[in-house]
């Protein structure tokens, strides 16, 4: 008889992924939003242009795997990166790990080159931590079973997060931890930094075409989202000192959706895991896979998500600036040092600087310009907008 799942094989799952320093590793998660060349409109999954067309354009490239949902063409796999579709339309990128930031350079080389030959088919791609243009109403959904279910849930509480799934792209570093007293000090930097790291990389200044006094309006539309799985984990109150607190802390947390058959199916109640752990549902128990896939519901500013710590305060933004904040993730996380809420991002990027190889440290000239001219990616869209209107926000947010 198979052994039921219990709070202590959740703990284990942290403790399994705890690697020697010298095998930790950079990930890097990168969401864009798509447009009609000509109108700045979102694409529908079926349109002309469309999403189903740019995936099926992408599939035909050397080395692409086909990922398909209920006969439908919804993702990419690639030795190099996976390519997946959000709730609008947004493309992800997820980079399979890599040992340094030139070695992500030259992944994400290829997805570029990938984008800059799918603009023939009349697409062009931004980098911006919300839709600039277009409104909600006007963004498509797309046809995953997991974003009906996530739809569902989410239209019966209040705040927006719906928005959050149709209208925002962001960036997510994945880091690695060589002990328990490790991954918690990198949570805790994570939190303590994540209010600066937003401020400066915010990048989301225009929503629906109207400048929204901010430098993200991203981080405005996340805290009013769904607060029991976003924010500080635990919240500020409740701090997390080990493995058991942040099991507890997602233990607590309803569960959106269970997975079996091949389906998603939406509970019709309100589940913690922690009752699906002691309880069940509907006569049905979990194993391990229904707590990564819990996991990954959890949106916080920083969260376990499986074998690694994702840190996830940033707006999307220019490529080379997602190099620059994933260098500045390595150096400022692969150490063993405390930070405090004090510091500025002159501080940040020099501490970084002290941590990195040169070659790496490189990677932050991008960081250096934006601090010696007085800007953040925000204000620099925000400028080009009030000087040029949409046209010239487009062209300072487009990447491809």
């Amino acid at each position: 008889m198979k052994k039921k799942l219990d709070i202590n094989d959740l703990i284990d799952n942290c403790r399994r992924s705890i690697v020697p320093p010298e095998e930790n590793r950079l990930g890097a998660e990168y969401e864009i939003i798509c447009l009609h060349k000509d109108s700045f409109a979102r694409l529908d999954y079926q349109g002309k242009p469309g999403i189903k067309e740019l995936l099926e354009f992408m599939a035909e490239q050397p080395g692409f795997r086909r990922t398909e949902e209920d006969g439908l063409l919804t993702g990419l796999k690639h030795d190099d990166f996976t390519i997946t579709i959000e709730p609008g339309g947004q493309l992800e990128a997820s980079f399979s790990p890599c040992r340094t930031v030139g070695e992500l350079a030259l992944k994400l080389d290829h997805y570029l080159g990938l984008l800059k030959d799918a603009g023939s088919l009349g697409i062009i791609f931004i980098a911006s931590g919300v839709d600039p243009v277009n409104s909600f109403d006007a963004v498509p959904w797309m046809p995953k079973q997991r974003y009906r279910v996530m739809r569902s849930y989410w239209e019966k509480k209040p705040g927006l997060s719906l928005y959050m799934m149709k209208q925002t792209a962001a960036i997510q570093v994945s880091i690695d931890y060589n002990s328990e007293e490790d991954a918690i000090r990198k949570i805790k930097n994570a939190i303590i930094l994540s209010d600066i790291l937003s401020s400066f990389f915010g990048n989301s200044p225009v929503y629906d075409s109207a400048y929204r006094y901010t430098n993200s309006f991203r981080k405005k539309i996340w805290c009013k989202t769904d607060k029991e799985r976003s924010g500080v984990p635990a919240g500020c109150g409740n701090p997390i000192n080990s493995f058991a607190d942040y099991v507890n802390y997602a233990l607590n947390i309803p569960m959106i959706f269970l997975f079996r058959g091949g389906q998603y199916h939406g509970l019709e109640e309100r589940v913690t895991f922690r009752t699906f752990l002691e309880a069940g549902y509907e006569g049905i128990y979990p194993d391990l896979k229904d707590w990564i896939l819990h996991l990954n519901t959890i949106f916080s500013l920083v969260r376990f998500n499986n074998t690694t710590l994702e840190i996830r305060p940033f707006d999307s933004n220019q490529p080379d600036i997602l190099l620059a904040i994933t260098a500045l993730v390595e150096g400022l996380f692969y150490n063993t040092i405390s930070y405090d809420h004090l510091m500025i991002p002159e501080d940040l990027i020099a501490a970084a600087r002290k941590n990195l190889t040169g070659e790496e440290a490189e990677y932050l000239a991008p960081l250096d310009s934006l601090i010696s001219e007085g800007w953040a990616p925000g204000e620099l869209a925000y400028d080009a907008c009030r000087r040029g209107g949409i046209n010239a926000l487009i062209d300072r947010l487009r990447i491809a």
